[in-house]
């Protein structure tokens, strides 16, 4: 670049950070802008938004001076903040000025104490009188310029509440007797009691009960269940026992006639053997997983079962029960629940047994309609989860001297069939047809027809489809003690008081999901009915 351009004053030379700071505010110098190196003004015209404007020289574009860097006026490049600051001009920079309010960080302020200009900075501290502080007056003054600004605790938004609230109707029947009092206290200090002494088989069930609910069921309290003369004995929740649990309750109870055990999952193989060696008749067990053939065998060959019932057992085969028909032929009682190996061959080897109750409930693989066969004798039978299976199995169930029947989940039987199963079965005592996706008033009014007299437990839980008018045929079941009515979209008031009117031993109600039911829903001394849905705005 020639000297003599820059001779010409179009090029603009070095400035300090203060001025090109008001520069960026939009704050005129007070003196005229002059070259580097040159006294005299320029004598161009500024462009209003473009390059000094010389016409004795050819400008250089690479050192144009634009007329924002010269002007006062607004900026096009500041804020809201920095526009009210567009009035000043160089003179006022001698004056002090106030401010009360604090600036943006990087901008200036007077100190409150010293009235001298510092730039505000993140720690910047106010002054108790009013004002902020610069960093020496904050010393002066005791104050730590660098400590954290406090932050205030915003306070937490409470929790929406939910618009749908649920109202239980449950009588209470006064004060707890004596008994359970005292049996209360047990469970909550059971491991500090030494002994229960002779409390009772009945309250020692209760006692039971309640320590397992809080998972208090230890190999040490454990042992205050075990007895010599205990025919009977129900663990409530073995999941903290241990392989030594099961062989001390096998050697301090030699007389059990009916063992139950829940959640066993620590039960063994060599715990089962060494069980077996009990005079047992009855065996519930609830999630052996870990008993393998050796143990089932055992069980089988040792003891003369009438009842064999297991949930969830993934180790029992079609081999297992061929030995259990062998050593067992005449077992009464027989629940394979959730078994991962049961099949369609298992049926024919079922069907051997001379069966009071069965239940074959969630099979891993599903049983279809041309393998279903079953037991002639059986009185209680309990079908749940089992998709395949559809209309064509109701002849064989027909047949059978059924006062409870189940049949759960599933999808596949339609109105007219389970009507016309109903026409056959009479006098039926308890059935479970929860989730009938297609069942309606057809099968419910058949129901009512063959069984209104002995009806004492029903659940058409999922039934969206049966009317106002079919249920109330339900008026006529006057034994009924246990209803489920869940999902039944056509539940009312009305509906619910005129069975409470209908059936005085009516204990328990189930309406979960059924809307139409209001706060001022019927209730009866004695009765709970659980699940009413109430709806607030």
């Amino acid at each position: 670049m020639s000297r003599a351009r820059r001779g010409t004053g179009a090029v603009r030379g070095p400035a300090s950070a203060l001025t090109s700071f008001l520069a960026g505010l939009g704050v005129q110098p007070s003196a005229p802008l002059t070259t580097w190196g040159n006294s005299t003004a320029i004598n161009g015209q500024l462009a209003a938004d473009g390059p000094v404007i010389d016409p004795t020289a050819e400008l250089d574009p690479a050192g144009a001076v634009t007329a924002r860097n010269v002007e006062a006026g607004p900026s096009t490049v500041a804020d809201g903040k920095r526009a009210r600051s567009a009035s000043m001009n160089s003179d006022d920079l001698d004056a002090p000025v106030q401010h009360d309010s604090l600036q943006a960080v990087g901008e200036f302020m007077t100190c409150a104490e010293c009235d001298k200009q510092f730039t505000v900075t993140a720690y910047t501290k106010p002054r108790p009188k009013g004002g902020h502080l610069c960093v020496p007056c904050c010393y002066a003054l005791g104050i730590d310029p660098f400590a954290k600004a406090k932050v205030k605790k915003v306070a937490k938004k409470a929790p929406q509440k939910e618009a749908r609230t649920v109202k239980r109707f449950e009588d209470r029947r006064g004060a707890p007797g004596l008994g359970d009092i005292c049996i209360q206290i047990i469970g909550k200090y059971i491991e500090d009691v030494e002994q229960l002494g002779d409390i009772g088989h009945v309250n020692m069930d209760k006692v039971c009960r309640i320590i397992s609910r809080g998972r208090l069921l230890t190999p040490e309290t454990a042992q205050l269940f075990y007895a010599s003369d205990r025919e009977e004995l129900v663990m409530y929740d073995c999941t903290r026992l241990v392989h030594e649990s099961y062989l001390a309750m096998a050697n301090l109870c030699p007389n059990l006639y009916t063992l139950r055990l829940h959640y066993c999952g620590q039960l063994t193989t060599d715990a089962l053997v060494h069980i077996s060696r009990l005079p047992l008749r009855i065996i519930e067990l609830y999630g052996p997983f870990l008993v393998r053939e050796a143990g089932w065998k055992a069980l089988f060959e040792n003891c003369n079962l009438e009842s064999f019932l297991i949930t969830q057992s993934p180790r029992f085969d079609l081999a297992l029960l061929e030995n259990l028909l062998a050593q067992c032929p005449q077992l009464k009682h027989l629940r394979l629940d959730e078994i991962g190996k049961l099949d369609n061959a298992f049926l024919p080897l079922i069907a051997q047994f001379p069966l009071i109750s069965l239940d074959i409930s969630s099979p891993t693989h599903h049983l279809s309609d041309e393998a279903f066969v079953l037991p002639s004798t059986v009185q209680s039978l309990t079908l749940l989860d089992h998709p395949e299976l559809t209309d064509e199995i109701l002849p064989t169930i027909a047949k059978l001297p059924l006062h409870t029947l189940k049949l759960s989940l599933m999808p596949e039987l339609t109105d007219a069939g389970v009507a016309t199963l109903f026409q056959t079965l009479t006098n039926l005592s308890h059935v479970d047809l929860e989730k009938g996706h297609d069942l309606a008033d057809a099968a419910l009014i058949s129901l009512i027809e063959s069984s209104a007299a002995t009806l004492t437990t029903l659940s058409i839980l999922g039934w969206r489809e049966v009317s106002s008018d079919a249920l109330a045929h339900l008026t006529r079941c006057v034994k009924l003690t246990q209803l489920n009515l869940g999902w039944c979209r056509q539940v009312t008031d009305f509906l619910l008081k005129d069975l409470l009117d209908a059936c005085p031993d009516l204990n328990t109600i189930y309406v979960w999901g059924c809307n139409q039911l209001t706060d001022a829903a019927p209730r009866r001394r004695g009765v709970k009915i659980v699940g009413i849905e109430t709806h607030s705005l």
